[in-house]
């Protein structure tokens, strides 16, 4: 017993904080927000990776300017390694991108998560943070990067299509990959607005899951987010955030880390991995019955 547990004071010391940010629905600002909470914590001195797991409609380096020569893509096919397309975002963090138009890569297979999980389980040893940018919905990519993280992220606005599917998503990550535990962050609202639109999202989960939610913060709809986000630019310094985002964002920084859930990397994927070929091993038997 006490073996496991210096194992596991080990890994905890040494892994980095994976953030997983999720969205039930496209457009309610998550890739804004992953990309100003890695350039916060960069600021605060960790040293973050954010990678863009939007696979199929990566927008994270374009939002940053940036020209990526490749992609995970590249990884796939075996032409390159993780390492070899990360690129300084020249805001302190390192973005790790995806690809964009490339229709293959919505649905990963086994053996391509597999490989991703290998390259991704050296090169976190080399960051503090890891802020993961998975796409909107309910897809298998969303599901496996958000089961594979140590903490998830929920983005949703007051519109009540983002709040339905923003229940949705956690409810199929909390019935089919075990998360109890959310951090949940409301766009394009005011301080009082938020909370009322988190207490809806608490009430129904509260009635139907178990699961906790943590409320973080919100953005205001505030001209000044909407040029940022319409501009695709990160705020400079601390003192241009707006304070509801510059809240939100050090509330996520400074949360514990889940010690229930801080195994590593490889813990982590593998686990969603194992989920995976579980599921494929229940399809073929079914098939197999019929």
């Amino acid at each position: 017993m006490s073996l496991d547990t210096d194992s596991t004071a080990d890994r905890t010391q040494t892994a980095p904080q994976v953030i997983a940010v999720a969205s039930g629905k496209g457009g309610v600002g998550k890739t804004f927000f992953s990309l100003q909470l890695a350039a916060r914590a960069a600021a605060r001195g960790k040293r973050v990776l954010l990678m863009d797991a939007d696979l199929g409609l990566a927008n994270a380096d374009v939002m940053l300017g940036l020209s990526a020569p490749h992609s995970i893509d590249d990884v796939l096919q075996g032409s390159c390694g993780l390492q070899d397309i990360v690129l300084p975002s020249g805001r302190g963090f390192d973005i790790l991108p995806g690809g964009s138009g490339l229709h293959e890569l919505t649905t990963l297979g086994t053996t391509q998560q597999q490989l991703i999980l290998d390259e991704m389980s050296s090169l976190g040893r080399a960051y503090d943070m890891v802020v993961i940018d998975t796409g909107a919905g309910i897809g298998d990519n969303v599901l496996y990067f958000a089961s594979a993280s140590e903490s998830v992220l929920i983005v949703l606005t007051p519109d009540p299509t983002s709040l339905t599917d923003a229940y949705a998503l956690i409810k199929v990550l909390s019935r089919q990959r075990d998360i109890d535990r959310f951090m949940v962050v409301i766009n394009q609202a005011d301080e009082v607005e938020s909370q009322i639109v988190f207490r809806r999202l608490l009430s129904v989960a509260d009635r139907y899951l178990d699961v906790y939610l943590d409320f973080m913060g919100h953005l205001d709809n505030s001209p000044v987010v909407r040029r940022a986000i319409q501009s695709q630019s990160i705020f400079s310094s601390p003192d241009k955030l707006p304070p509801g985002l510059f809240n939100a964002l050090d509330r996520i920084i400074d949360r514990p880390r889940d010690n229930s859930r801080n195994g590593g990397l490889r813990f982590f994927w593998e686990h969603s991995l194992h989920a995976a070929l579980d599921s494929e091993l229940q399809a073929a038997q079914q098939g197999g019955t019929r």
